[in-house]
């Protein structure tokens, strides 16, 4: 189809109307479809220098015509919105820590409260770092070394005399009578005044036994009148020839636990250790050297 057009520049008496060219036809044509989109596109553009939103719009042509298909709108937000958003998300961070903060608690295990009765005398010389790892007041501890202390001074005498009189190192005697008796709290030195564990013999005559268990159910053990006899009997023992070689080694008290672990006089495989951990914890090897009790 040919659009005409008047034109006031032609010449006098010249046809007024004069075709269009195609080119000019086609633009306004354009124009005239898309005049919508150019003014909402510049509204947008007027709206992102104001407001500062960042809009952004895919346009894909179809059949040679330009038509927008799909619109992705990105927002760019001011100080103030990204300081609330940043108050939001701390505040959303917190909770979330709060919550599992609390999660955390209510599924760890609350703290034993201990008491003096949950452990052995010697716990605390055997393992020094016992309390500390497991949050055992110090009061308990202390009242557990004042307790082998008190036993120490009751038969420390005791010891230097049958140390005198026998050869076997107080040192040893003492710390023997701590590690097998509990520091005299054991159900056998309570009951039996057996402070060393000290077992019947086949030709055990005129003495009295008592069934405990240990290594064996029947293990049958040497009951005493008083405590005094049975520290007696420990020296005796020493004398039996099962440990009498160890009088050889005088007074070196590491050789005299070592000594006792291999003759089998517990089963404990730290028995010398624990024998030799009790003698330096409480220095009791100044005994060794003390005059006649």
């Amino acid at each position: 189809m040919i659009r005409y057009t008047y034109s006031p520049y032609q010449s006098k008496g010249a046809t007024a109307w004069a075709p269009m060219s195609a080119s000019a036809s086609i633009n306004r044509s354009w124009f005239r479809r898309y005049w919508f989109h150019l003014v909402f596109a510049g509204l947008i553009g007027w709206l992102a220098l104001q407001k500062r939103i960042h809009i952004t719009i895919e346009v894909t042509p179809r059949h040679h015509n330009l038509t927008t298909t799909s619109q992705r709108v990105e927002a760019t937000l001011t100080p103030q919105a990204l300081q609330r958003a940043d108050r939001h998300e701390y505040a959303n961070e917190t909770s979330a820590k709060a919550s599992t903060s609390s999660s955390q608690i209510s599924s760890t295990p609350s703290k034993k409260k201990w008491t003096a009765d949950d452990f052995s005398n010697l716990t605390f010389v055997l393992d020094p770092s016992y309390a500390q790892r497991n949050g055992v007041p110090q009061d308990i501890v202390q009242r557990k070394l004042d307790h082998c202390k008190r036993y120490i001074e009751r038969f420390a005498r005791v010891a230097i005399a049958e140390m005198h009189k026998f050869g076997v190192p107080a040192s040893i005697t003492l710390a023997q009578a701590l590690l097998e008796s509990d520091a005299g709290s054991s159900q056998l030195a309570v009951e039996s005044n057996n402070h060393f564990g000290i077992k019947c013999r086949s030709k055990c005559l005129s003495c009295t036994c008592r069934n405990y268990a240990d290594d064996d159910r029947y293990d049958m053990f040497r009951v005493f009148q008083t405590a005094w006899e049975s520290f007696r009997a420990h020296s005796q023992l020493m004398h039996d020839s099962r440990y009498q070689h160890l009088l050889k080694l005088g007074k070196d008290y590491r050789k005299w636990a070592k000594g006792l672990e291999d003759a089998g006089y517990a089963t404990d495989p730290q028995y010398a250790e624990k024998l030799v951990q009790i003698i330096e914890f409480f220095d009791l090897y100044l005994f060794d050297h003390s005059p006649t009790a």
